[in-house]
This record gives structure tokens, sequence and C-alpha cells, in this order.
């Protein structure tokens, strides 16, 4: 009987149900009542009858490799049909195969219902398929997959993670708590994960900027050049501790070093002078962006020094420098050709032959700022500035009260492309101003007239008609500027916040 069984089945699946047939034979001979037989539950033959086994091999052909796990998707999904369909054959010729090995047949078996095997799997692979699909739409981008504590974390996503924090003490602390972590903060070096998305090393950028660090200095002194090697920003705003000595190191062991952002907070911050910025233009010609903001130490001997030594300079914020001089714009403007971001407010010793020079050597200027410099900003040096610089596209002329319509009429028509213009506090400035300013910059985004005293609803009323694009408008103290005004503005251009004192208003 079991030969002549045998014969009946197909061909493809006779070896596949020949090792499973030889071990339901020893449990046959003691089964009772004509109950189907079950598989052992030890022995040999457990691990193959194991059905199971398949998708477990896998996890365990998967998590061989601990540091990287390549998810291959087409695979699993291709063992859950081959096992799907495996079970639900032997579902559908149940009483075949029960003749096969010498066992009564059932009777009342219904081919359409599936067994709970099968069941079973369809709802896992079901549930499989979703958790894949999430996984795709979040982290198509994300492999190569890393373990993280009991969880499976992208490495993408852990980058991402740390990149968020991007400060040295949390990247020491952070390295402690497991192997993935740690080998993630210790890359140096660019890397691209098996979807072709390029990383950057998490040290190409460094920030202390208002972070309690007791001695910076101390702290890069002990990064060494295996990471400060591969550092391309150094945001130290802020930081206190850090002096020319932390300026000397940085300029030894960085020297792909691009921006660097040394601004204190009046009182607060690095306390660095020309020796410090000395040796950083000597060493580190890459550099192109450099903020000193409230560095009164420095003088124009170390801008000079940064002018000769920093050719691709494109950035330089020398604002509350009060001790710089028309000497110092003179050598950044006459070295640096790429230079687009000039600001220097309240630097009082830069006169109007100064101002006129930025644009007579700075034409590829795009923002400027001159806020607070009474003493070169003047209606001239204004107007010489808008002849030259055509591409300026932010300038900042705020608290210079002295300028009179002149220039802003002739600022309006030589610089065009302007988007941000702020006149906060030039008093002597009037509704021509602002009207010019609609008529011939359209495409302004923000414009700041806060305590402009003689700006009305005329000029309100055209920078609705004519700035389309406008964002923001400050009115802050314009007495002159009525709810007819506002109500203009908020008709024909609602997308724009208007600023505006509610006391003023009548």
């Amino acid at each position: 009987d079991g030969r002549s069984g045998r014969d009946e089945l197909e061909t493809g699946d006779q070896d596949l149900y020949s090792t499973r047939a030889v071990s339901f034979r020893t449990s046959n001979r003691e089964s009772k009542h004509g109950s189907p037989p079950h598989p052992p539950s030890s022995g040999p033959d457990y691990e193959r009858l194991d059905t199971r086994g398949y998708s477990s091999s896998t996890a365990r052909r998967f998590l061989r490799d601990s540091n990287q796990i390549e998810y291959q998707l087409e695979e699993e999904v291709r063992l859950a049909e081959e096992l799907n369909l495996v079970e639900g054959y032997v579902a559908e010729h149940v009483n075949e195969v029960r003749e096969v090995l010498g066992v009564e047949k059932r009777p009342d078996l219904d081919r359409n219902v599936p067994s709970r095997r099968k069941g079973f799997l369809a709802k896992q692979e079901e549930r499989r398929l979703k958790v894949l699909e999430i996984a795709q739409k979040y982290y198509k981008k994300q492999a190569p997959y890393t373990e993280f504590g009991n969880f499976l974390l992208p490495t993408g996503a852990l980058h991402r993670i740390l990149e968020k924090l991007n400060v040295a003490p949390s990247f020491f602390l952070l390295a402690m708590t497991s192997k993935p972590v740690r080998e993630a903060v210790y890359c140096t070096e660019a890397w691209t994960s098996v979807n072709g998305e390029r990383f950057a090393g998490l040290w190409s950028s460094l920030k202390l900027a208002g972070k309690r660090c007791g001695d910076a200095h101390l702290l890069l002194s002990g990064m060494g050049p295996q990471r400060l090697g591969h550092v391309k920003e150094f945001d130290l705003s802020g930081v206190k501790s850090i002096t020319d000595d932390s300026l000397a190191i940085i300029a030894e062991q960085s020297p792909q070093l691009e921006v660097l952002l040394l601004g204190r907070r009046i009182d607060v911050g690095p306390q660095v002078t020309d020796v410090g910025i000395q040796d950083v233009a000597a060493c580190c010609s890459r550099l192109k962006v450099l903020d000193l903001t409230w560095c009164n130490k420095v003088t124009d001997a170390g801008i000079k020094s940064v002018a000769e030594g920093c050719g691709e300079l494109q950035q330089l914020n020398v604002s509350y420098c009060h001790l710089l001089t028309d000497a110092s714009i003179l050598a950044v403007l006459g070295s640096c050709k790429h230079m687009t971001e000039l600001l220097v407010e309240s630097c009082d010793r830069i006169s109007e032959q100064g101002i006129i020079s930025i644009g007579q050597l700075g034409p590829r200027l795009k923002r400027l700022s001159l806020a607070g410099c009474l003493t070169g900003t003047t209606t001239m040096s204004v107007i010489q500035l808008s002849r030259l610089c055509e591409a300026l596209t932010i300038i900042d002329l705020t608290s210079i009260s002295g300028l009179q319509d002149a220039a802003i009429w002739q600022l309006s028509r030589g610089c065009r492309w302007l988007q941000r213009l702020f006149l906060a506090w030039c008093v002597q400035l009037s509704d021509h101003s602002f009207v010019q300013v609609a008529r011939n910059c359209p495409l302004l985004v923000e414009l700041v007239g806060r305590g402009c005293v003689k700006l009305s609803d005329t000029s309100v009323m055209q920078l609705a008609q004519n700035c389309s694009y406008l964002q923001v408008l400050d009115v802050r103290g314009c007495r002159l500027v009525t709810q007819n005004g506002l109500d203009a503005m908020a008709m024909l251009l609602p997308s724009c916040m208007v600023l505006y004192d509610d006391t003023s208003l009548k």
C-alpha cells in the first residue's frame, strides 16, 4: 500500500516528503484510535521536522555578522512563498500522504479549509510585510542596519541623531554606551551606505557654542590630530576658555578648516587677539567663513594676516571690533576676490572713504551690514555703494540717523535685487524713500522701518501693491501708520506679517 500510494504522488514532491515519512513511521505504530501522528519533541528528527527552521535558519544567517546586517528582502519573500507552498500542499493532500504512511484516511477532511499551520504562516507573513513596508517608507536610505541595544537601528538614522548633537563632550559620553555608537562616534572619514547615500564624518563639524564646557582648551588638546585633522567647521561662539593657545592647536591640527566662528556675547566669549588670528591665517589657507563679533582685542594686524593667508575667504564678520580702521577693509577686499558677505556693524573708525572703497573693491558683495557706522555711512557713501554693488540682496543701515531720502532713492534704483532692507531708526527718511523702494525693488521679502516717524499709510499701500513677495513689514514706532494702511495690506497681501504697535494706531 505504501509503494502504490507513493507512486501516485508527483515526482517533484517525492524527495520532499521522503525524509518526513521515515520519521512518521515510528510514531505511527504507537498511535491509537487512528489519531494523526505527532512529531517527536526531541532527537535528530526534530530539527528536520521543525517547520520553523526555514525562518530561524535565515535569521541566524543574517545575524551572523554582528556589525552590519544586509537585509535581503527578496530572499525572505522567496523562502516564505516556498514554505507556504509546501504547507499548502500538505494541507490539500493529507489523505494521500496518510495513505503513503499507512495511516487511516480522514473522511471528514474539508480541502477548502487550510491547516492551522498555513493560516499562522499567512498571518505572520502579512505582519512581516507590513513591517517591511513601514521600514522601507521611513528608512529607505538609511541602510545598512546595525544593532543598537535590543533594537535594530539603521546606521544612517543613528548618524543623523548624533549629527544633531554635534558636541564633543556628548560624543565622548555616548561612546561608552554601546559598540555601534562608539564606532559611529570615532568614524572620522566620510562613508557611503549600501543605498548610495553619502555621510560626512561626525568630526567634520565641531560645535561648542552655548555649551557648558569647563576647559575647552584642554578638550581640544586631548582630541589629537586624528580627529581635529578632519574638522572643517569650528563653532566656538561664547566659549570663555578659548584663547590664543587654543587657536594655535586648531591651526596646527586642522589644516582643512573652512569655517571658524569665534563670536562673543559682549563680555562673554573667546579671549583671542591678533596672535591667535595670525596662527590660523598662516595654517588654514582654505578658510571661507570667519566670525569675530565683539573680539575687541583684534586689530588691523590680525585682519591683514587673514587677507594675506586666506585668499578664499567669502564671509567676514567683524562687528563691534572697535579697533579696526579702513586699512582692514582695503586689505580684505583687495586680496579676497570671492567675498560675498561683509558685516562691519558699529566699527566707528571706518571713514566715509572706507565705505566707498567697499563698493569699489567688492562688486560681488551680496550682503552688507553698516548698522551703527555713524562716521563713515553717509548719504554720499551710500549713493556710491548703490552704483557699484548692484548684486546686493541684503543691506543693513540700522540707526544711520543722518541718512536722507536721496540715498535710499539711489539705492533702490541701483540694487534692484534687494530682498531684505533694514532701515530702523533712520529718522530722516520719509514716504518718498519707501515709495521708491516699493516701485524699484519688486523682489523685496523683508522691510524694517521701525522708528521711521515719517513713514505713513502711503508707503504701506505702495508696498502692498508692488511687492508681492513681501513677508515681513516692521512699522513699530511709526505713528503715521493707521488702521487704514494695515487694512489695505491685509486685503492686498494677506500673507505678509506686519509688526506694529497698538498704541500708535488711530
